[in-house]
């Protein structure tokens, strides 16, 4: 009998998957992680404005409600940030 080794090998080890990758008006995806603190909602609402982003907007609590892939995409370069969730087109 084999004797299996543990921890299994960092290669076979993957991240949680995004259940959907849909957003729509009806059901956006809600983000803290790309989202912001309080304190900061102004400034993000001006840089989303600034940058013309259209599908993403900003709670009053800092969360991101975002309906569209494209702003999503937008959004995260503009804040330098990498998507480990991106499909192929993203």
């Amino acid at each position: 009998m084999r004797k299996r080794k543990f921890p299994p090998k960092r290669s076979t080890v993957v991240g949680v998957p995004m259940v959907a990758n849909t957003y729509r008006d009806h059901d956006p995806l809600i983000s803290e992680g790309i989202g912001c603190m309080k304190a900061q909602v102004p400034e993000m609402r001006e840089t989303i404005r600034k940058h013309n982003i259209k599908g993403v907007t900003v709670r009053d609590s800092g969360q991101l409600e975002i309906t569209s892939r494209r702003g999503r995409k937008e959004l995260l370069k503009v804040r330098g940030l990498a998507d480990a969730d991106g499909g192929y087109s993203d």
